[in-house]
């Protein structure tokens, strides 16, 4: 049987403002410190209207379960901000 490599991937998201940009990071950053894989490492930064996400796993079936979870709440916060700015008009 052969070892499974390690897995990188790096993603990058354009909010229409740095404030929504700020928003997702705050609503997903607890997900990364409160993180109870071992398997994985995750990073995220804003600059400007750019959230960045860089994943590092053990092995691709980890990176595929952190990139799938880290997906899902970022479009969750993105639906949440939309709903926002729809009752705010």
């Amino acid at each position: 049987m052969t070892a499974l490599r390690q897995a990188e991937t790096q993603f990058e998201f354009e909010f229409p403002s740095q404030k929504d940009a700020e928003i997702v990071l705050l609503a997903v950053e607890p997900e990364i410190t409160d993180s109870p894989s071992e398997r994985t490492v995750t990073e995220i930064d804003c600059h400007h209207n750019i959230l960045r996400i860089n994943i590092k796993a053990q092995d691709t079936p980890s990176l595929r379960a952190a990139l799938n979870s880290y997906l899902r709440w970022i479009i969750l916060s993105q639906k949440v901000l939309e709903l926002n700015n729809i009752n705010h008009k």
